[in-house]
């Protein structure tokens, strides 16, 4: 597999206020200024009516010119944008796509997608699923990820034949395993909630995450790989640490919310959950507190960024990603206050 197979990118539930509006400014990059563009997201969208994004730039002097688009890549791309969010594990794919270098600067969730089947299926594991039908969102992303795992744990090759790989819309997934027009799917849980709570689908592997499955069998104790980390073009990110550390304490600030009102802030924007009935609220409300995919902490230390590099160590060893593939930059911080 090439390393622009690394390029494709989903996004997920993570990211920027849909209230935002309006394209990121095409200016070139501006002391005091941070140019963020994330996909709609809870968090932010709560920071901002709670009116904690004015005050941060009251107090630091420093403005967020913010956009809410599912192309972050291309906005990037483009020079358009500061910081932006992405898997860890695509950050090469960004990287060769933009022709930008980059740094991680900060840790936002987990890869939060499972292996599913339904309910009365006797599989246990994805050995079990030879020659059927694994619907996935796309080849790459949390595929990665999975394909590895289970080459490390089955030496089994999810994209080389060993299944038969059906693509389709992520938030349609759930509902073609239920229906039986798929075998098993690599689904989000959040995208799933209908058919987790009515019993009609299953996770394999007592319900770990790709995320839970990788620090067991890899990096002990380690929260990721992640689904979105923050990502700074590397010129920017060394010649502005002081919007670096800022932007990071706002996030660091908004984790602290999430943990605080979480149970509010689902209820307040259940769009970004993908759910609108009483019932299924109540389900995913309680599903995250068992299954948290959001970090306690935007910030992270050398060990930390050795343990998520290691996620290419395990992709390149069953070659899922080429040996030229390098590890992105990260950047370890400590707390400000």
């Amino acid at each position: 597999m090439s390393v622009v197979t690394l390029v494709a990118l989903i996004a997920g539930t993570t990211g920027c206020s849909a209230g935002l509006g309006g394209p990121a400014s095409s200016r070139a990059a501006r002391d005091g200024v941070i140019r963020f563009t994330f996909a709609p997201d809870p968090i932010w969208d709560f920071m901002n009516d709670e009116g904690i994004v004015e005050d941060f730039e009251r107090d630091t002097g420093i403005t967020i010119e913010t956009s809410a688009t599912w192309d972050e890549f291309g906005l990037f791309a483009g020079g358009h944008a500061d910081i932006i969010s992405t898997a860890s594990f695509e950050v090469p794919g960004l990287e060769e796509q933009t022709e930008r270098e980059t740094v991680i600067i900060g840790r936002y969730n987990t890869e939060r997608s499972r292996i599913m089947v339904r309910a009365g299926d006797p599989a246990t594991s994805a050995a079990d699923l030879k020659g059927k039908k694994l619907g996935v969102f796309t080849t790459v992303s949390g595929t990665l990820v999975w394909s590895a795992l289970v080459k490390q744990m089955h030496e089994m090759d999810l994209t080389g034949g060993d299944v038969d790989l059906v693509v389709a819309d992520i938030q349609n997934l759930s509902g073609l395993l239920a229906r039986g027009e798929i075998d098993a799917c690599i689904c989000y849980p959040d995208l799933s909630v209908n058919e987790l709570r009515q019993g009609s689908v299953r996770p394999l592997y007592d319900g770990k995450s790709s995320a839970d499955l990788f620090a067991e069998y890899n990096a002990p104790g380690h929260d990721g790989p992640m689904g979105n980390v923050f990502v700074a073009r590397k010129d920017w990110a060394e010649t502005h640490p002081r919007e670096v550390s800022a932007f990071l304490d706002l996030w660091d600030r908004g984790l602290a919310e999430w943990q605080a009102h979480r149970d509010e802030i689902i209820e307040r924007y259940p769009q970004h959950f993908a759910v609108a009935t009483d019932e299924d609220v109540a389900f995913i409300k309680s599903y995250i507190d068992e299954h948290d995919w959001v970090v306690d902490e935007v910030r992270f230390d050398r060990k930390w960024a050795d343990d998520e590099a290691s996620i290419f160590d395990l992709m390149r060893q069953t070659h899922v990603i080429g040996d030229g593939v390098a590890d992105p930059r990260f950047l370890p911080t400590e707390r400000t206050n």
